[in-house]
């Protein structure tokens, strides 16, 4: 598991940080307004599937030069194969 987690890619901590800071509230409106926040959610599936293309498609072409995906993504192989197809049908 030790191997596994040092050889993941890290989230830069600016990135990490403003993800826990949709994360909370988003968490108190699901409760409060939850169609407020499935509208919300609605947005951050419009930037998944902007940004998840291009990044799937960027990890692909690494892969294809011998980059290894699974252990970037703290994933098996098949796995981290998967959700990059994912990320790249979601438009």
């Amino acid at each position: 598991m030790a191997d596994v987690e040092a050889r993941a890619v890290p989230v830069p901590d600016v990135l990490d940080a403003l993800l826990d800071q949709v994360e909370q509230p988003l968490d108190r409106l699901a409760g409060d307004a939850p169609l407020a926040a499935l509208r919300a959610i609605n947005r951050l599936e419009h930037v998944i599937a902007e940004v998840g293309d291009a990044a799937a498609y960027g990890a692909e072409a690494d892969a294809r030069s011998g980059t290894a995906i699974g252990p970037g993504l703290r994933l098996p192989e098949e796995e981290a194969r998967r959700r990059l197809l994912r990320y790249s049908l979601r438009r």
